[in-house]
């Protein structure tokens, strides 16, 4: 198995201003060429959460990871909340059974920020860097040694670093990252290597 190297894509999240019978959220203005998208969603039948959720599902397949989430027309706490956790690549579960806020790694999805039902969304968004190092130990030590990189590496690697760190986030996995970018330049290696001069 490997990992993918996706496209970032900003995502745009907007309440649909009429109920639409059937269809939760809708994905529309995928732009590929802007790295941009918007989902719709029905309030009556859906939640932010699990819009972005089903947008998530939809544009992997496109190859595309959402890298931030934007709300349009909602408030500076719940906007706030949203664009911090989509950096981090995390879904966020409004209204969970969780007693506090926390973050759960998934094994085949994106970790999640389960917000349990009522609480405080600043004070979720302030607690979110701690329950995520506390959930994802490897993947925050291995961001953490990718900054410490960019810094004495300076702009020369500052793509492949950040490639590798959104890789990272996206799966949880940073064996199966670094495994996968050791494969893919070894490959490129062996083909320049190939190449008559």
């Amino acid at each position: 198995m490997t990992a993918d190297i996706l496209r970032d894509l900003t995502l745009t999240v907007r309440r649909s201003p009429v109920s639409s019978p059937g269809k939760a959220a809708e994905l529309r203005d995928f732009l590929p060429d802007e790295g941009t998208a918007t989902v719709i969603y029905d309030r009556h039948l859906t939640n932010p959460g699990t819009a972005v959720w089903l947008a998530r599902l939809a544009l992997r397949e496109h190859g595309y990871a959402v890298t931030e989430v934007i709300l349009d027309g909602m408030g500076p706490d719940i906007t706030a909340l949203f664009r911090e956790a989509s950096r981090l690549r995390l879904n966020v579960e409004l209204g969970s059974h969780a007693t506090v806020p926390r973050v759960v790694a998934n094994e085949h999805d994106p970790a999640s920020y389960l917000i349990p039902a009522g609480w405080d969304l600043a004070d979720a968004a302030d607690r979110l860097p701690a329950a995520h190092e506390a959930a994802r130990q490897e993947v925050v030590r291995n961001l953490r040694r990718i900054a410490a990189e960019k810094l004495k590496a300076g702009d020369a690697l500052d793509r492949a670093l950040d490639t590798a760190a959104g890789m990272i986030l996206e799966t949880g996995d940073p064996g199966l990252v670094w495994e996968t970018l050791t494969r893919v330049l070894n490959q490129v290696e062996s083909e320049q290597a190939e190449v008559p001069a």
